[in-house]
This record gives C-alpha cells, structure tokens and sequence, in this order.
C-alpha cells in the first residue's frame, strides 16, 4: 500500500565545511550515514524532533566536504530512520518516521516523492531495523512500538517488491512486564541458513526469533538493564557474534559477549570493563581488521575498547570532545574522506548552534577535524621563494592561478589534483614574465580528457624539473 506525499525542498550551500563544529537545523534525533547519491563516498543523513521538523542531508561532494540539503517536514514527529535498501536496484534508501507514526521511503535520491506505508501506531516506533526474513532477497521491515512498559508490542511488515510492502503484523512481546519491551533491534544471518533472524533487547532479556518466526523465540538468559546490544563478526569467523553492554556504575560495567558456535548455539564470555556508556558502536577504529567497541557519551567523549582478537578487548582509550551542554550524542561511524578509515558524525541533541560534529579517523584511531587526504608526500618541496594563488575562489566555472617563481625556475607548468591526491590535469603557463618569475593560466574545471569534474576541492601547485612549489587549494561549486 503507498501514496505519494510531496515535500518543500530547500536547498543551502555550506562552502568548505571542514570545521570540527556545524550548525544544522536544531533538535536533532538521529543520524545515519551512506552512499545515499551513489557517487562512490558516504553521505549524512540526520533527523530532528521539532513542529516544522526537517530531515537534513548532508551531501558528500568530494572526500570530507558536505553540502547541505533541508526537508521541511510540516508536522511534529519523531525522526527516527535507517538506510538500506528496499527495492530491485542497488541504490541506497533511507526511512523515517512521519507525524502519523507511518513509514516513508526515499527511494534512490527521489527526494521529493517518498513513498508512505500505514502502520496504524499512534505513538511512534521505540525502535525499527531491516533485514530479510523470508528469504526473497528484498530486505523487511521489524519494529516495536513506543513505549515500553506501556503496550510492548512489536510487528513485521514484509517487503513485496515493486516497492509494495504487506500489512504489518504486530505481535505481543514475551513479557509484558514494566521494561520489557523491545528497545533495540538487530536482523543478522545467525545460523548460516541465508534468511536473516531477529535479536531484540530488552532491560529484562534478550531474545532471538530465528527467520523471523515471532511464535518462539530463544532466551539468552540476560539481564542488562541500563545496557544496549551490537550483533557482529567480532572475532571474524565468518558468523555473527552477539554483545549486550551493562553499565550499572563502577566495577560492575561488563560486556556480556555471546560467541557464535554455529547450530544456534553460543559461549557466554563475561568481561568486566570500565565506563561504559550509551548505545555501543561496532567499528573497525585503527585499521587492524577487527571490530572494535565505541561509546560515544557527554562526559567520556569518544571511547573505545579496541578488540585484541579472541573476543578479548582492552579497557577503553578516550578522546574527549568539546561540549556545548548538550542533552545527549549521537553518532555514526564510515568513511567520509576516502582514506579507508572509519571517520565519526556526532550529533548533539539540546542546542541549536554547533550541533554536528564531523571528525577523521587518522588511520590510527586518532580523531582530527581535518579530511586525512592529499598530495602524495614525497613529491612534495615547499618553497619560500614561491607564491600561488587563485581568483576567484571559490569558482564557476572559471578559475585563473597566479604564481611568483625564483629566477633560475623556467618551463613551468600547473599540476590540478583532486583530494585523494590524483593528478587530473596538467596546464601550461597561458602568460609569463622574461625573468621567470611572475606566470598565470586558467582553469575550466575540466581534466586532461577535457571532462568536466565534480564540485569539491582541488589542489595545485607550480612544477618545473627538480622544482615543486608550495600548494594552493581551490573550491569549485556548480
């Protein structure tokens, strides 16, 4: 069942955000991150809570630098979404919550027809994921409703195809005991069988409806209150690991960490660790191959318990970040500059100004406020005795590059790079000076082939023989 719902686009450019600090619209909710424009790098899609409220996405046009995209909701809602993807192409979706409590789909970059799915719930979705129970190859909807301790329900809707979706089933939770309900869901493959199974969190308990059957689910004889769960490859053979974090304070902080036997069977691995805190993250933090544990909280800052292999992990390192008297983060982990590294989006519920926070992984698990991307190093000579400049800039379509030499560097000429450091256009000196010295040319914005190239940051810089200038760095904007 669907109907097409239509929104008022607003569109603002945010020129080179590259600051640690960003202000977006306020009230922010939840975020979420990927290839949403299927251009190759990950973009920021972030919901808000607010009357007038707006989906934004953050559009990543080159390696770290975003430009900035306002859907005006008109009711008051919850924003609380995924992105995945729902139908026969390889496009990533995104989903959200409307005022009605009913599901919208933007399918494929169509940001201004998202498809609407009644799902009959007045108070909203406590919670909501995605994986494919009946093995169709199209990824299905589980949630729970709003409220646990209230109605404890949670329900199925399948996915179609053709982008039709079933009527959701909704089903009562094992306990209808105060908190017990489902407050987080994971859909991972458990048992190697190709259809997805369910593992739902409760304070109380948690427990896995296999291939989706909600008639009898298995227990994992757990009690978490004040925790969260993850569901990965933590020791990475090839099966889906299953943590469920606990901080009642002090010595007592501990993952309970569920190792994957195969024939849905697990080992219990109880490990006392300090100051855990919030929803936990799985993230690959310094390139070792192996999912680490991250908390992101107001007071620890960025934490993460790096993983050791065999399931054991270290007590957590922590970065702080500034805060700004927020209520509350939230966070999302993927590449964002290209560097293979797993860079951090954080949102700050509370505050209306500096309410995003985008920071990069240095390959190490050291968070900088910089994209970690660029020249090839070892090509690199900088030069007192040169100058380099470009007007205007930021540009379109047309950019000229001025530039003052030593006497003795003759023949020079531009070389254009894109962010990861790539060399797309080499240019002559249109203009230059008996001595050598003071030269000029232009750019189009076009490469060696004479093709355009996308918006985003380019850098450049004077070369001649053994001579390499200082370079300069330049902003095109279509």
């Amino acid at each position: 069942m669907k109907k097409i719902y239509f929104l008022a686009l607003f569109l603002v450019l945010i020129i080179s955000m590259k600051a640690i600090d960003y202000t977006i619209p306020p009230n922010t909710y939840s975020i979420k991150a990927g290839d949403f424009d299927n251009d190759g790098d990950n973009d920021i899609v972030v919901g808000h809570i607010v009357i007038d409220s707006y989906t934004t996405l953050l559009e990543n046009v080159n390696n770290g630098e975003f430009i900035l995209f306002e859907f005006l909701q008109n009711n008051e809602h919850r924003m609380f979404f995924l992105m995945d993807k729902f139908d026969e192409n390889d496009m990533v979706d995104f989903v959200i919550e409307d005022e009605n409590g009913d599901l919208l789909i933007y399918y494929n970059s169509e940001l201004s027809n998202p498809y609407i799915y009644p799902m009959y719930i007045e108070d909203g979705f406590n919670h909501i994921s995605a994986g494919d129970f009946n093995a169709d190859g199209y990824n299905d909807f589980v949630f729970s409703s709003y409220g646990p301790g209230q109605d404890n329900l949670w329900g199925i809707m399948y996915n179609l195809g053709n982008r039709e979706f079933s009527e959701p089933e909704w089903f009562e939770c094992p306990s209808q005991e105060s908190n017990s309900g489902f407050y987080h869901l994971e859909c991972k493959d458990l048992d190697n069988n190709g259809t997805d199974d369910i593992i739902a969190y409760t304070v109380m308990e948690t427990y896995i409806y296999y291939d989706g059957n909600h008639n009898d689910p298995d227990s994992l004889n757990c009690y978490a209150p004040n925790g969260g769960l993850i569901c990965n490859d933590f020791d990475n053979d090839n099966d889906y690991d299953i943590i469920v974090s606990h901080w009642p304070g002090g010595s007592q902080s501990h993952f309970m960490i569920y190792e994957n036997l195969g024939y849905r069977q697990y080992t219990l691995h109880d490990t006392t660790l300090n100051s855990l805190w919030g929803q936990p993250v799985a993230a690959d933090i310094n390139g070792d191959d192996l999912l680490d544990i991250v908390n992101i909280g107001n007071v620890i800052g960025i934490g993460t318990f790096y993983n050791n292999g065999n399931l054991l992990f270290d007590e957590a390192s922590y970065q702080m970040i500034e805060s700004y008297d927020e209520n509350y983060y939230r966070s999302t982990f993927a590449d964002f500059d290209g560097n293979g590294s797993q860079d951090v989006a954080i949102i700050r519920y509370g505050i209306s100004e500096n309410n995003l926070t985008i920071l990069f992984n240095d390959g190490e698990g050291y968070f900088l406020d910089e994209p970690q991307v660029g020249f090839n190093e070892e090509c690199i000579v900088n030069n007192v005795q040169s100058k380099i400049s470009n007007f205007p800039n930021p540009f379109n379509p047309v950019t000229t590059i001025n530039y003052s030499l030593p006497y003795n560097v003759v023949n020079p000429v531009i070389e254009i790079f894109n962010i990861k450091g790539e060399k797309i256009v080499t240019l002559s000196s249109a203009k230059q000076s008996i001595e050598g010295r003071q030269g000029k040319t232009t750019w189009d914005g076009t490469d060696n082939y004479r093709k355009p190239v996308s918006s985003g940051i380019y850098l450049y810089r004077v070369k001649a023989d053994d001579f390499v200038s200082k370079s300069g760095k330049m902003l095109l904007i279509k």
